[in-house]
């Protein structure tokens, strides 16, 4: 409901009960005996009750067109939500993780999950047991942030993270235990499925393009994949800038 339409309704109403209030005030004031007057008064009678159906009429008029003004208003923003998310996970989707990234005030985590064969998961499967693997890693991503952190899904098993004025050994500790959420997950283990996600992070304390940013989170995460199930978080840094990049890595980030 617009302001516009809740300050007609309002004054409509506060005026019509102080309208009631002020005539009772008056009549009592005036010792007037409201029965014998009604009675000996019959066009006062018909004024009345036509002055009382008027105001009701006004208040539902104007109480309908502002609740019809306000389903619209909010079928008109829903579109405008729906490009904000992915449908599957409820997270942001990456266009709108961008535009938030680029805003976000430094310094922060960036981090790159990715799933590990997960093509195979799907095959083995279905899509449907597919669907709810990105769900459950989805719901364990978001389960452990702050109101601050922002999550997205990038694109089929990619999710996308920022962690707020977090370092980035911090956000390596936190990514281990949703790692070790994800795994241990009570729905999936059900259906005999153990999931391995493998982590890259990127620490973010100065100006850097958009495109930089993300090339370093995958270029951690390409390292991360191709390391022993223990040690499937790898932090952007001197220590893999000279490492060869894991062959079955083949994230790309388009822009």
């Amino acid at each position: 409901m617009s302001n516009n339409s809740k300050v007609v309704l309002t004054t409509s109403i506060v005026m019509f009960v102080l309208g009631v209030i002020i005539t009772l005030i008056t009549l009592g004031l005036l010792n007037v005996d409201v029965a014998e007057m009604l009675r000996n008064n019959l066009l006062i009678v018909i004024l009345l009750g036509i002055l009382f159906v008027i105001a009701l009429a006004y208040l539902i008029f104007f109480g309908i067109k502002a609740y019809k003004q306000h389903l619209y208003q909010k079928n008109e923003k829903e579109p405008h939500d729906l490009v904000k998310f992915d449908t599957l996970t409820q997270l942001y989707n990456f266009d709108y993780f961008v535009k938030l990234m680029q805003k976000m005030e430094i310094p922060f985590s960036l981090v790159m999950l990715d799933i590990d064969d997960f093509k195979e998961i799907n095959e083995k499967f279905d899509t449907v047991i597919g669907d709810l693997v990105l769900k459950v890693t989805a719901k364990s991503i978001r389960e452990n942030m702050r109101y601050c952190d922002i999550v997205a899904r990038y694109k089929g098993d990619a999710f996308l993270i920022i962690l707020s004025n977090c370092p980035a050994q911090n956000a390596k500790v936190l990514m281990k235990q949703i790692q070790i959420n994800i795994k241990e997950n009570q729905a999936l283990s059900e259906k005999n499925i153990r999931l391995s996600t493998s982590v890259g992070i990127k620490f973010v304390d100065k100006k850097e393009a958009t495109e930089v940013l993300f090339r370093n989170a995958v270029e951690a995460l390409c390292n991360a994949k191709g390391n022993q199930e223990d040690a499937k978080i790898v932090i952007y840094g001197k220590e893999i800038l000279n490492k060869p990049k894991n062959l079955k890595c083949n994230e790309k980030i388009n822009l």
